[in-house]
């Protein structure tokens, strides 16, 4: 090869040289600018998030519903609102870093940060499922919690408790499901716990529900006939009422306090003070 050859063969290589540069410049300037403005976009959005949901009282209502509580457990310390603006913000930066490799020619990197991008919304629904969740279960367990005490009930607390879980297991499912994850398994455990729990009421109330009714009623009926530290008389003995129960009234006789059936009581054709006066 002659010398003028080889001269040729160096200027054409960097001729296509500049010319893959001069064509790739243009893109990456475009990228940068892309990129830059972007980044000032995102931020800028992330911010007015967590200050509108602060103003709107999410985090207290996120620390009201056990939302922050479960977050520290899992090693989050942001607060609420914080965290979801966070998630806006990585959701904006995958879309510009989407839009600059796709910019710039590269078709891998699009394709594994497109994937990405699809599936995040799906992590935001379920996380606004177990938001709902707790907050649907937070008041139906307030709910049943004041219900079962109007009526008396000394394990209202537990029951209640025992309807948040059961919420917050249908709400685990949901959001499973939002991720396309699989909850077969997940579906059987829940299933299970639920025939568990629903067999054990069945049995409790076939075995035993019939006195407790008895009771629950009659405590019902006492505390409209008996007030807080109020004497009755009760088999010739008189005492003062120290609380009525679900199932039993407490009387105080003397230095004694005794634990009396609510039916007991009522068939026992007890008589108060007021009505001793009245007579």
């Amino acid at each position: 090869m002659t010398l003028d050859s080889w001269a040729q063969a160096f200027t054409q290589a960097l001729s296509n040289f500049w010319n893959k540069i001069a064509a790739f410049l243009p893109n990456f300037i475009a990228t940068l600018v892309i990129v830059i403005v972007g980044l000032i976009i995102a931020r800028l959005i992330g911010r007015g998030v967590a200050i509108g949901l602060t103003k709107m009282g999410t985090d207290k209502l996120c620390e009201r519903i056990g939302v922050v509580n479960l977050m520290r457990t899992a090693g989050v310390e942001a607060a609420p609102s914080v965290a979801i603006a966070g998630l806006i913000k990585l959701f904006l930066i995958l879309l510009i870093v989407l839009s600059a490799a796709e910019t710039l020619g590269l078709e891998r990197i699009s394709a594994v940060v497109d994937q990405i991008v699809l599936y995040l919304p799906k992590m935001l629904g379920a996380i606004a499922v177990v938001m709902g969740g707790m907050f649907i279960g937070h008041h139906v367990q307030r709910g049943v919690g004041r219900t079962m005490k109007h009526f008396g009930v000394d394990y209202a607390k537990a029951v209640s408790q025992v309807v948040y879980g059961i919420v917050l297991l249908i709400t685990a499912s949901l959001a499973i499901n939002q991720l396309d994850i699989s909850t077969g398994l997940f579906d059987l455990f829940f299933a299970i716990v639920l025939s568990t729990v629903g067999l054990a009421v069945a049995i409790s109330f076939g075995l035993g529900a019939k006195g407790v009714a008895s009771q629950l009623i009659s405590g019902v009926y006492l505390r409209e006939q008996i007030l807080p530290s109020e004497w009755i008389v009760y088999q010739g003995e008189e005492g003062v009422a120290l609380a009525v129960g679900s199932v039993n009234t407490l009387i105080q006789v003397g230095e004694q306090v005794k634990r009396i059936p609510n039916a007991e009581l009522i068939q026992s054709q007890f008589s108060t003070r007021n009505d001793i006066e009245d007579e």
